[in-house]
């Protein structure tokens, strides 16, 4: 039960509230799990754009896989 607290000439139930737990960051970035070179990065670009150079640069310099190697790789046609 709810204790009551007076407050110039009223009394006032007060009630109490839970803090939220804090959001932890569980997605921080994680080395990759196994060793993946530059050769098989691009060997797997070539296989999925169907050896179209252009969609091979386009693949590899995205931001998305910047993001997810945590490096960003630069190549000139």
């Amino acid at each position: 039960m709810a204790r009551t607290t007076t407050h110039k000439r009223d009394t006032v139930q007060r009630q109490g509230r839970r803090v939220m737990p804090a959001m932890r960051r569980t997605a921080q970035r994680k080395a990759p799990a196994a060793k993946l070179t530059l050769g098989d990065l691009i060997a797997a670009a070539y296989d999925t754009a169907a050896g179209d150079s252009l969609e091979v640069l386009k693949l590899v310099t995205s931001p998305q896989m910047e993001r997810l190697l945590g490096r960003r790789i630069v190549l000139s046609r």
